[in-house]
C-alpha cells in the first residue's frame, strides 16, 4: 500500500476531528493549516501515554464483563432444567431458569446504560479524571458482590453496579482521550479503547480452562475489583485532568499547566490554537476573560442537529449489526454448531478480536472513515449470511470461520471507529453531554440484542442471524 499523502491525510482530518461550527462566527476555529503542521511536529511527553494507558484500565472491565459469563458450562438450558442438575454442569446457581440467566447477563448492560447516560453530567461536573476515579467504587463493589452472592438474582444486582462502571468508563474515556491528544493523533489513541476492550474479552476465555469449577466463576467476578484499585492507585500521578475540561472551567491557569506537563512549556500556544475558539484566546491572551467558565451550550441546538443524529445512527449500528451476540452467547453458539469443546470457539473468535483494531488508523487515513463504515456493514451482511448457510449445512469448521470473519469485519470498521468518531463529532463544549447520550443509546440497542438473541436462537434455531442482516 502507497503511503498516503498529506492532502489524504487532512481530508480524514477535516471529515472525523473537525466539527462544523457553521452559523457562529463567535467558534471560528484558529486551528489553521499552520497550527495543523506544528501540532504535527509535537512530541507529547510520557505522561500523555501514561494517562491514557492508565485509563484503559476501565474498558478492560468492560469487556471482562462482557465475557466472563460465557461459558456454557455455567448456564446451558437443558443441564440447568434437568432434575437433578447433574454434578460438573450448570456450574452458576445450579437449577436456575433460562429467564434468570437472561435477566443476570443482561442486568449488566441496563446498568451500562444507566451509567452512560448520567456519566457526561458528571464528568462535566467533576471532571474526567475524576469522574473515572469515582467509578472506580462501582467497579470494586459490583465485583465483590458477585463473588460472594449464593443466588442468581443477588448476581444479576451485581452485575448491573458491574454495568454501570462499564456504561461511565465507555461514556467518558473518548472524550478523556480525544481531549488529551493532538489532533493527528486522536484517530491511534481512540482505538486503545476498542484494543483494551477486546483484551478484556479474551482472557476469561482464557481462563474458562481452568475456572470450569463449582467455585472458579468466583474469581473471575471479582477480578475487576483489583482493576479499580490498580487504577486508584496509579491515577494521582499517572493521569491528568483534561485541560479542555479546565477551559471549560475559567481555569485557563490550570489547564496550562497541564499543558506544559503533557507537550512542553514552549508549546502551550500551539495546543491552546485546537482547544480554544479564536475570539476566546485572543480574549484570553490580553487578560479580559481569565477564570470565566465557558457559556453552556446545549447539545439540541439546530447547528448540532446533524451531528447528534449521525453519532445516534452509528452508535444503533454498532449494537444491532448482532456482534455482541457472539460474545455473550457463542459457547452455546457453537455448542449447538457440534463444536465437542465450546471453550476452544470462543478463544479463538476472542483471539481474532484483538488485532483487526490494530489496522483501523492505516486504513482509515487511506480510504476515509464513512467508507470504512459502510464497507463494515455490507461485510457483515454477508458474514451473517455465511454463517446461517453453516448452521443450515451443519458444517461446525464453517461455522467458526464464518463467524471469526464477521469478527473480523466488525473489528476493523463498526468497533473501534463508532467510538473514536462519535467523541470526534462534538466540541468540547458539549462532547461529554452528547458522547453520553450517544453511548446510553449505543448499550440500549446492546440491551435489546443480549435479552431479544437468545428467544430468537430458540425460535428461528439455525437462522437465528438473519434479523441481523435485516437490521
Amino acid at each position: 500500500m502507497t503511503e498516503p499523502s498529506q492532502a489524504s491525510t487532512d481530508n480524514v482530518y477535516s471529515e472525523v476531528s473537525n466539527t462544523p461550527n457553521k452559523g457562529s462566527n463567535s467558534h471560528a476555529n484558529t486551528f489553521d493549516d499552520a497550527n495543523k503542521a506544528a501540532a504535527r511536529s509535537l512530541k507529547p511527553n510520557r505522561l500523555l501515554y501514561t494517562s491514557v494507558l492508565v485509563a484503559l484500565l476501565q474498558p478492560f472491565q468492560s469487556g471482562w464483563s462482557t465475557s466472563q459469563t460465557n461459558l456454557s458450562q455455567y448456564s446451558d438450558t437443558d443441564d440447568c432444567n434437568a432434575r437433578p442438575v447433574v454434578e460438573g454442569t450448570c456450574l452458576m446457581f445450579p437449577g436456575h431458569s433460562k429467564l434468570e440467566w437472561t435477566f443476570a447477563v443482561n442486568a449488566w448492560i441496563f446498568g451500562a446504560m444507566v451509567g452512560s447516560l448520567f456519566c457526561g453530567h458528571f464528568s462535566d461536573l467533576w471532571g474526567r479524571k475524576k469522574a473515572l476515579m469515582v467509578n472506580c467504587v462501582f467497579m470494586i463493589v459490583g465485583g465483590v458482590i458477585q463473588a460472594s452472592v449464593s443466588n442468581v438474582w443477588a448476581f444479576a444486582a451485581g452485575r448491573l453496579i458491574a454495568g454501570i462502571a462499564s456504561g461511565t468508563a465507555t461514556g467518558t474515556l473518548g472524550a478523556y482521550v480525544n481531549e488529551l491528544s493532538p489532533p493527528h493523533m486522536r484517530n491511534i489513541l481512540g482505538l486503545g479503547l476498542q484494543i483494551s476492550t477486546t483484551i478484556g474479552i479474551l482472557v476469561p476465555a482464557i481462563t474458562f480452562f481452568f475456572a470450569n469449577t463449582s467455585s472458579g466463576w468466583r474469581y473471575l467476578a471479582a477480578f475487576p475489583c483489583i482493576l479499580g484499585a490498580l487504577f486508584l492507585l496509579l491515577a494521582p500521578s499517572m493521569c491528568v485532568e483534561s485541560p479542555a475540561w479546565l477551559l471549560q472551567k475559567g481555569r485557563r491557569e490550570e489547564a496550562k499547566q497541564v499543558i506544559a506537563r503533557l507537550y512542553g512549556e514552549e508549546n502551550v500556544h500551539t495546543v491552546l490554537s485546537w482547544l480554544e475558539p479564536s475570539s476566546k484566546s485572543d480574549e484570553a491572551e490580553q487578560g479580559l476573560v481569565e477564570n470565566a467558565p465557558v457559556k453552556v451550550e446545549s447539545m439540541f441546538a439546530p447547528r448540532y442537529r446533524l451531528q447528534l443524529t449521525g453519532a445516534i445512527l452509528l452508535s444503533c449500528a454498532q449494537q444491532l449489526s448482532g456482534i455482541n451476540a457472539v460474545f455473550y452467547y457463542s459457547g452455546s453458539i457453537f455448542k449447538d454448531a457440534g463444536i465437542s469443546d465450546s471453550r476452544i470457539g470462543t478463544l479463538v473468535i476472542d483471539f481474532i478480536n484483538i488485532f483487526p483494531a490494530f489496522f483501523t488508523g492505516v486504513l482509515a487515513i487511506r480510504f476515509g472513515n464513512r467508507n470504512m463504515i459502510l464497507w463494515g456493514l455490507a461485510g457483515m451482511v454477508v458474514m451473517s449470511i455465511g454463517m446461517t448457510v453453516a448452521f443450515v449445512v451443519d458444517v461446525s469448521a464453517l461455522s467458526i470461520v464464518f463467524t471469526a470473519l464477521y469478527v473480523i469485519v466488525f473489528g476493523v470498521t463498526l468497533g473501534p471507529l463508532v467510538w473514536v468518531m462519535t467523541a470526534d463529532m462534538f466540541p468540547d463544549s458539549i462532547r461529554a453531554k452528547a458522547s453520553s447520550l450517544c453511548i446510553a443509546i449505543n448499550w440500549l440497542s446492546n440491551l435489546i440484542v443480549g435479552v431479544a438473541y437468545p428467544y430468537l436462537a430458540d425460535a428461528l434455531d439455525d437462522f437465528s442471524y438473519v434479523p441481523f442482516v435485516v437490521l
